[in-house]
């Protein structure tokens, strides 16, 4: 007990952020009654069977403590680590920037993971199989919709496809047929290697087999800079991506 209040003592004192700093509070207030330390790293602390749900409490109190940090060497001391799928986390920025961005228009409607088509329907004409499930349907009325769904992978600048996947692309051309889409996105994360510039950076049209189809669309590919995700800049490059299908629109990067 000596040791965690200690630790949280040291972490009250650095840190920044007025959550943790309220939740620190009301740990140091419960563990108030606790004699303190005057070196907490020397305290005797006996680690057993019948301690054992505060094992790697006490060991990352000696890591706070102790003032050290992890890297990717090796070595023997153990640490934490704290994962994200980035594929998840990119798709929910995405889709909750978007719908930032583009709240101040009353006739603009953002759906994120819509479900209301399929790929098939059985042979009575109505049930639908094989749900489609887009990151985004930005709906403009009258318009026909723009379907965008987000893609944690590496362009490659220097290949005519950008290297963009061709299962990405047969998934694309699906939402595309059931929502009727104008337009559709591949937004991928930008990197150095792909120039100084955010935003649309190739449009394709859809190939049609006969030119009398009521199917026209193109499919563009976004990219998006999150290195920095400053709120307005990423809000303001969304918006360039939503409004035009030009490529020579790309947005600059910001200094």
């Amino acid at each position: 007990n000596r040791v965690l209040k200690a630790a949280v003592s040291r972490l009250a004192y650095l840190t920044r952020s007025p959550a943790n700093a309220r939740k620190l509070a009301e740990l140091s207030a419960r563990l108030e009654p606790v004699r303190g330390t005057s070196d907490p790293l020397r305290e005797p602390v006996r680690l057993d069977r019948t301690n054992t749900a505060f094992h790697d409490l006490h060991l990352l109190a000696r890591l706070f403590l102790s003032g050290e940090w992890q890297s990717t060497k090796g070595g023997r001391a153990a640490g934490f680590a704290l994962l994200f799928p980035m594929n998840v986390l990119f798709e929910e920025f995405i889709g909750k920037s978007l719908r930032r961005a583009l709240a101040p228009s009353r006739t603009v409607t953002v759906r994120l993971q819509d479900r209301r088509h399929h790929a098939l329907i059985d042979e009575d004409g109505r049930t639908g199989r094989f749900n489609l499930r887009p990151d985004a349907v930005i709906e403009t009325p009258p318009e026909r919709p723009i379907v965008l769904d987000t893609k944690w992978k590496q362009l490659e600048s220097g290949k005519r496809t950008l290297g963009v996947k061709e299962s990405d692309v047969y998934q694309m051309l699906a939402y595309g047929r059931a929502y009727g889409a104008a337009r559709l996105v591949l937004l991928y994360p930008w990197d150095r290697e792909m120039g100084e510039a955010e935003g649309v950076i190739r449009a394709w049209p859809v190939a049609a087999a006969d030119s009398r189809t009521d199917f026209n669309c193109c499919l563009d590919v976004a990219t998006i800079d999150v290195g920095h995700p400053n709120r307005n800049r990423v809000a303001g490059i969304l918006r360039a991506i939503v409004g035009s299908s030009d490529a020579d629109q790309a947005v600059p990067r910001a200094a």
